[in-house]
């Protein structure tokens, strides 16, 4: 049976990430990194998930993984970078890489959250 190419659709992915601890992660990414939204799942929670404009990111209950997975690079795609990079500056957010224009059309700069993922910040420029 012949498929119409057109009907398929890739939508977008959200990370389901390992984490330490679920109450501090959530709290982090609300209070330091301004999302919103976050939610619990299971008494105690087993899964978090937490989102800031149409960004959303899910974590679950470290089963062993996360210590092999320091440095892990995350890529966030945004808008207004400038403004979101003085916003984690003044909160104290852990920058690894400053700010700067890069040569293949992005800004980007680099942040390690609380349970040690890289968390690359870009921009398309002109």
């Amino acid at each position: 049976m012949e498929t119409n190419q057109s009907t398929k659709h890739f939508s977008h992915t959200v990370p389901f990430l390992p984490v330490r601890d679920l109450h501090e992660t959530i709290a982090y990414y609300r209070d330091v990194l301004g999302f919103s939204k976050e939610w619990f799942w299971g008494d105690p929670a087993t899964d978090a998930g937490i989102s800031r404009d149409e960004m959303s990111l899910l974590f679950g209950r470290d089963n062993g993984m996360l210590e092999h997975m320091q440095g892990f690079e995350i890529m966030f795609f945004v808008k207004g970078i400038d403004a979101i990079y003085e916003e984690q500056k003044q909160k104290g957010v852990k920058i690894i890489d400053e700010i700067e224009d890069k040569p293949w059309g992005t800004r980007e700069y680099t942040i390690e959250e609380i349970n040690g993922f890289h968390l690359r910040m870009a921009e398309g420029i002109s």
